[in-house]
């Protein structure tokens, strides 16, 4: 089986839809964030991208690239929490009228879902699951090829 790099995603601009009250973030200049919130609920969206946006809604342009229906992907995350182990990335998938299909919770260091073929757009959620502080560099999208593909 092997892997090829599909993209790297970094922070980013913080996302104005999340409502994070009450969060230190310290984007510093390498790209690495720093959040620390120790009251903050677990299931809180800390961060979402986008592979499909409305410009006219957001103001933001789409930082995840389109993906093939039926292939198979892997998330892999630069990112430690504390307490060790407590976020987790929820990538939806959505079909041209913008309704939910389906969804697929990926827990780190690193998990691979399949994207489904009748799927038009996808986010990917940075979700709490009980941190209290969170250092992210980035997230990196692999295509993984079956054997027999090379």
């Amino acid at each position: 089986m092997t892997t090829n790099e599909v993209t790297t995603v970094r922070w980013g601009c913080p996302d104005s839809q999340m409502s994070l009250y009450g969060t230190a973030l310290v984007l510093a200049a390498s790209g690495e964030v720093a959040l620390v919130n120790r009251l903050m609920p677990a299931g809180t969206t800390m961060q979402e991208w986008y592979s499909s946006t409305d410009y006219q809604a957001v103001r933001e342009s789409p930082v995840l690239p389109l993906l093939h229906g039926g292939m198979t992907y892997r998330v892999v995350a630069d990112a430690t929490s504390v307490p060790a182990g407590t976020f987790f990335f929820e990538v939806r998938f959505f079909d041209r009228f913008d309704t939910l299909l389906s969804a697929v919770v990926l827990y780190p260091p690193e998990h691979s879902f399949g994207y489904p073929p009748d799927s038009h757009h996808y986010t990917i959620r940075l979700v709490n699951a009980g941190c209290d502080e969170l250092r992210f560099t980035s997230l990196t999208l692999l295509e993984v090829e079956p054997h027999g593909q090379e």
